[in-house]
């Protein structure tokens, strides 16, 4: 299963579920799949929106981070990827190398993120706690550290004096904005 071109769908993203490191259980997913089925499948869709006395939804009716409905064929191979182990850590590798890769074409300017949020990094929240000490903002995908910032990554691109980091847990971008004081 080796890709040379990026995941056309984020199996996460059809079962809402967030990427991270961590195991999901069988339930999880299980709860995640048949909350996918039910949202997307245009028979349920319509029903709900009959028995509310409210128009079928469309996509622009939608939040924007569901704008697509997804087939039950893409929301059961997600499901099917992401519960097998061997699967899933294949799928995870290739998700974290196409990410990989959309960083090194960001500091190569190759890529233009559309919507890329400007912030400066004053507007992130600060944890000195963590070691190396860390910037942090939450994500509307729901993930309270979603774009992450270090010393490190700053120490890397105090000359440009901005970064881009993308969120931990969906496809959105962000471009930080920082001074490099000097000390002497």
């Amino acid at each position: 299963m080796t890709r040379s071109n990026p995941v056309a769908h984020d199996y996460y993203e059809i079962l809402n579920l967030q990427f991270t490191t961590t195991t999901l259980t069988k339930q999880q997913l299980k709860l995640a799949y048949h909350k996918a089925l039910l949202k997307n499948h245009p028979d349920k869709v319509s029903s709900v929106a009959k028995s509310a006395d409210l128009p079928t939804p469309t996509n622009q009716d939608l939040p924007r981070d569901s704008t697509r409905i997804y087939t039950i064929d893409e929301i059961t191979t997600a499901y099917r990827t992401l519960a097998d182990p061997q699967l899933r850590a294949e799928y995870d590798r290739s998700l974290r190398l196409d990410r990989a890769k959309a960083v090194q074409r960001e500091k190569t300017a190759a890529v233009f993120h559309t919507g890329l949020e400007v912030v400066d990094l004053e507007d992130l929240a600060f944890d000195e706690a963590q070691d190396p000490a860390l910037w942090y903002r939450g994500c509307r995908c729901g993930d309270e550290k979603g774009f992450m910032v270090t010393e490190e990554d700053l120490e890397r691109e105090a000359e440009h004096g901005e970064i881009v980091v993308g969120c931990r847990g969906c496809s959105l971008w962000m471009k930080v904005l920082f001074a490099v004081e000097d000390d002497g």
